[in-house]
């Protein structure tokens, strides 16, 4: 039975911060507090924690499930894989939707096509926008990334299978030539001036498939000292400084999936053995945070929505600070009191998953 991987969980609560960050900085999500240099550079980086966390599943899902050789196949049925994603992933995502009402309004008075203000919701109800990018980020518009999970998803066990009949050498590098190419195209126009044209799933399919990669290695590769992996880990996070940090001091390539898979792999991979200071992120308070990470980053637009229409005359900063202790308030419980039972509830029809419970605790991060 495989351990859990506390460390990667915590981590998960970092980067949905990151993304919560970057929308206030942009004033995406309301009004925003104005920063500058270094700090407002790495701000502006959060919207690169989407790319951590499709990396992220792609390690996570293989970890939980791939069998005692290289060679085996899944430890868990297709259908209960997809039971349990589903599990996972609708009770917020629909709790989100419901709480990003008044955006789903605004945007049906908007002058559009009236196919439009028809299909769209209901693209986004089906975790397909993301595939049509007019419309891609309607309603709640951190959704789109889950459209792009819900691909990886359908296409896990067969991904999986197809992975383990290949050397991890000969699919590192045929996963890093596909984010290559997946680059190569981003940064050509029209894509390069559309960025809702940056959601369409297979860019992103690329990611996802690296990070099977990187969690065939860890688990079937040359096991590592702690302290190697502490290295990779601060040399990860180094490198995610650097590029955010000094901003447009470097060329914008420098901040493409091409550069950043290779800097989110050593974190991810580093964190996987953690040792040293890096092993506070195992405190259960840190695990918490990150199990509600998913539930932080789905809800934290409509959330901001309904706190601003409340009114408060309050200093902006004092204004955000008590909105983000809403914010993971709010997700904490969402994760505790209805996301963990209904998880339970379906999972417990499945036989095959729910008797290994370090699978289903790994699968439902």
């Amino acid at each position: 039975m495989r351990p859990s991987l506390p460390v990667l969980t915590s981590l998960r609560f970092f980067a949905a911060v990151a993304v919560v960050v970057f929308h206030v900085v942009i004033g995406r999500s309301g009004d925003t507090v104005a920063i500058d240099g270094p700090g407002r550079n790495l701000a502006l980086g959060g919207w690169a924690a989407v790319t951590f966390f499709f990396i992220l599943s792609g390690f996570i899902l293989t970890y939980a499930h791939a069998g005692r050789r290289e060679t085996d196949t899944l430890t868990v049925s297709a259908s209960s894989f997809w039971r349990l994603r589903i599990a996972r992933v609708v009770p917020a995502y629909y709790l989100a939707l419901v709480l990003a009402l008044p955006i789903l309004v605004a945007f049906t008075q908007i002058e559009i096509p009236l196919w439009q203000k028809i299909v769209a919701p209901i693209l986004v109800i089906l975790f397909l926008q993301a595939w049509v990018p007019g419309i891609a980020e309607i309603w709640n518009y951190p959704a789109w990334s889950l459209s792009v999970e819900a691909v990886f998803y359908a296409l896990f066990p067969w991904l999986a299978q197809a992975s383990a009949r290949v050397s991890r050498i000969w699919l590192f590098l045929l996963t890093y030539g596909l984010v290559l190419v997946s680059t190569i195209l981003r940064s050509l126009p029209p894509i390069a001036h559309d960025p809702l044209l940056q959601h369409l799933p297979l860019f992103h399919l690329p990611l996802f498939i690296f990070g099977m990669a990187l969690g065939r290695q860890f688990m079937f590769g040359r096991t590592m000292s702690t302290t190697t992996h502490a290295v990779m880990f601060l040399l990860g996070v180094g490198m995610l400084t650097v590029v955010f940090g000094l901003g447009s001091a470097l060329p914008h390539w420098s901040r493409s999936d091409a550069v950043l898979v290779l800097a989110f792999s050593l974190i991810i991979f580093g964190a996987a053995r953690p040792s040293g200071p890096i092993a506070l992120l195992t405190l259960p308070v840190f695990v918490l945070l990150g199990e509600a990470s998913y539930a932080i980053y789905i809800l934290h637009v409509p959330l901001r929505v309904m706190w601003d229409g409340l009114g408060f005359d309050l200093p902006l900063s004092l204004n955000l600070a008590l909105y983000g202790v809403v914010l993971i308030t709010m997700s904490v419980l969402s994760w505790r009191c209805i996301e963990t039972p209904l998880r339970k509830l379906i999972a417990s029809s499945s036989h095959d998953v729910s008797s290994n419970k370090v699978a289903l605790q790994l699968l439902n991060r």
